[in-house]
């Protein structure tokens, strides 16, 4: 089982993991090629890493999230920070 701590690594979770990325794929509702390219480190979607870390999070028994693992690649939505940048620059 998963040690209590403060912060995790997503190279720790998978290494940990007591079941396959198919299992995984089920859990979760993504698919396992999905969760391959978050494990690898590629670029993804926020609603996507919320749906394995509440997967991750049933299975280990603690509560993960973005702020307590480490090695997630979040996708940035480019139309929002422009959008806010935008306001940002009239605010001034």
């Amino acid at each position: 089982m998963l040690e209590q701590k403060e912060k995790y690594t997503l190279q720790e979770l998978y290494e940990e993991l007591p079941c396959t990325l198919v299992e995984l794929g089920q859990k979760s509702g993504l698919n396992e090629v999905t969760i391959a390219r978050v494990r690898d480190g590629k670029p993804t979607r926020r609603s996507t890493v919320n749906r394995l870390l509440k997967a991750l999070s049933e299975i280990y028994g603690v509560n993960l999230s973005v702020r307590n693992v480490q090695g997630i690649n979040v996708q940035v939505n480019k139309r929002l920070e422009a959008k806010d940048q935008k306001q940002i620059k009239t605010a001034a």
